[in-house]
């Protein structure tokens, strides 16, 4: 019997092996010098890329350099000021875009519209974004009146007075609360 005993233990431990490896893939196992040497492998990687782009930097500034110092004093101040135009350029957009921001959340504001909008709706161009705006309150305002009704019929409650003491914000199907 300790021999039937011991067979039938080996029959399971057998079938319970069998089971990890046909129901789970076993993670290989490494040594500790395995994975120091797989880290070092892709640190090795990584400062080869770092070096490559720092010397492409390098070698582009000395390029530029030398292409500038090749340059007579009228092409240099003429470079010069191309580069100051063009930050003044950049600068003229990011004022403008702020204003127009502003004028965004202020016409939102206006209409009872959350001001949270204002960064899909804003644009440089006043007129765009004018009509983006006009658009946008005629859809909140529908998708809102909508919401209302659709609470009014799924609570069952019909108002019964059409003069309501709710404040009206002056937009149709907008109350203030």
């Amino acid at each position: 019997m300790d021999q039937n005993g011991a067979e039938s233990n080996n029959s399971q431990t057998n079938s319970t092996a069998g089971e990890v490896n046909r129901g789970e893939k076993q993670e290989p196992k490494f040594t500790q010098d395995q994975v120091n040497e797989l880290i070092q492998k892709r640190v090795n990687e990584l400062n080869k890329k770092s070096d490559e782009k720092t010397k492409q930097a390098v070698a582009d500034a000395i390029s530029e350099y030398e292409r500038k110092a090749k340059l007579t004093e009228e092409e240099r101040a003429t470079e010069a000021q191309k580069a100051k135009l063009a930050e003044i350029g950049e600068r003229e957009r990011s004022i403008t875009m702020r204003e127009r921001r502003s004028d965004c959340l202020t016409e939102l504001s206006k209409k009872n519209i959350p001001t949270e909008f204002a960064d899909y709706l804003v644009n440089q161009d006043k007129d765009k974004m004018a009509e983006s705006i006009d658009q946008f309150s005629k859809l909140w305002e529908e998708k809102l009146t909508e919401g209302v009704q659709a609470k009014i019929k799924a609570s069952g409650a019909t108002p019964t007075d059409k003069s309501s003491t709710v404040p009206h914000s002056g937009n149709p199907g907008v109350a203030v609360i």
